[in-house]
């Protein structure tokens, strides 16, 4: 296992270097990057000779200009310990001025578990600020580990110790014991809405949150598939432990599509983004319209994504799977929309909803198979289980 281990100023900076020796051990390969403070605590060649490989703590250095990026693409999983209330404030407000934290967001979309590992005063850890940081995390799927009570340096008691380096360990361990050896399949999910651009700031979009697509992809990761998710501008995204990959319009969403069903494998792709039936004839110029004044657009039909996946697929056995949202419709209306997602071809599953059913607390679906009875599933979570079911079948 490759193991980026990255350090920002703390006394925890001598017990981190505990799981330097230990990982190297246990035979794993280990790179640091560090945060300056560090070399307050910890000398470089002390993490050197520990990791037995060069030092990451300067993105200017010669030779080292894309180390952050280079670093990113090695790594298995990225381990951030000690995690100082500074650097956590940094990595949940995007501020990316050292090596620490260029790495961190390179490293960011990855597939790769992004872990944390605090350590501070009790009464900074306890600090709104602080405490708004890490739930900011944790609702991005990083992996922020708890801290522990005790006596902590500065001769107070309370939380914000780091954990023991043996707990790190064994924490670090069983989550890579849950992301390695999967036996599940490639899946590539898209979600959220497109961007039609009808000047340099304006755009014709939808209210598509991304939510479903997600939330498909979390719960399809947690059950031992390889997911990328491929989401539009704005759209909610998943955690930490899935693929990430963006796109704005209808042109980029294909472009992007056909770009990565023709580098891997995938088994499936989930068709569940709010696709724009017309783009702008002759917009998205570089110029802003003037304002005030009447403006007459031309739309132009974009053509049907879903019938095109399996022909840009590496794999011819792709299965495809496409979402049919309606408005308010009966049963014969929905299960013609249905028909008509299944005569344009190429599609093996159709998830239908309806907007008037929809509710923030829940959301129900059907799927349908093109031929055999409709299932009525639950919520997003019985979909993924529903949708896993399916793939181990034709598998």
């Amino acid at each position: 296992m490759k193991i980026l281990l990255l350090m920002s100023g703390s006394i925890a900076c001598a017990k981190a270097t505990q799981l330097l020796s230990s990982w190297r051990k246990a035979g794993h390969e280990v790179r640091v990057a560090t945060t300056s403070s560090v070399s307050h605590f910890v000398g470089a060649a002390t993490l050197e000779g520990l990791s037995g490989a060069p030092l990451f703590d300067d993105t200017f250095a010669g030779g080292q200009a894309m180390e952050h990026i280079t670093l990113a693409q090695w790594a298995d999983v990225l381990v951030v310990c000690p995690a100082s209330a500074n650097l956590l404030a940094r990595f949940a407000h995007g501020v990316s001025d050292d090596a620490v934290s260029t790495l961190w967001q390179a490293a960011w979309g990855r597939g790769i578990p992004l872990v944390v590992v605090p350590a501070m005063n009790g009464h900074m850890w306890a600090y709104p600020a602080t405490q708004a940081n890490v739930a900011q995390l944790q609702s991005w799927g990083v992996h922020v580990l708890p801290t522990a009570e005790g006596e902590l340096a500065c001769g107070e008691t309370g939380q914000g110790r780091m954990l023991e380096p043996a707990d790190i360990e064994a924490r670090v361990a069983a989550l890579m014991q849950d992301t390695t050896g999967r036996t599940g399949r490639r899946i590539l999910i898209t979600g959220g809405g497109t961007r039609e651009p009808i000047d340099a700031v304006r755009y014709i979009g939808n209210h598509s949150s991304g939510r479903t697509a997600a939330e498909l992809a979390e719960a399809l990761n947690a059950l031992g598939h390889e997911v990328t998710w491929l989401g539009g501008a704005g759209a909610q995204q998943p955690g930490s432990g899935v693929a990430l990959a963006h796109y704005t319009s209808f042109k980029d969403l294909e472009s992007q599509l056909q770009d990565l069903l023709a580098a891997q494998d995938y088994d499936a792709v989930i068709h569940a983004a709010a696709v724009s039936d017309f783009s702008v004839s002759q917009g998205g110029g570089s110029e802003k319209l003037p304002s005030g004044e009447v403006l007459s657009l031309m739309l132009t039909p974009n053509p049907k994504l879903l019938p095109q996946l399996r022909s840009w697929s590496r794999n011819k056995a792709l299965c495809v799977v496409g979402f049919k949202l309606t408005v308010g419709a009966d049963q014969a209306a929905v299960e013609q929309a249905v028909a008509r997602v299944f005569a344009a071809g190429d599609t093996d599953l159709v998830v239908h909803n309806d907007l008037h059913e929809i509710r923030p607390e829940a959301h129900s679906f059907t799927l349908y198979r093109e031929a055999g009875q409709p299932a009525s599933i639950a919520d997003r979570q019985a979909l993924a289980q529903a949708l896993s079911g399916y793939l181990e079948e034709i598998a």
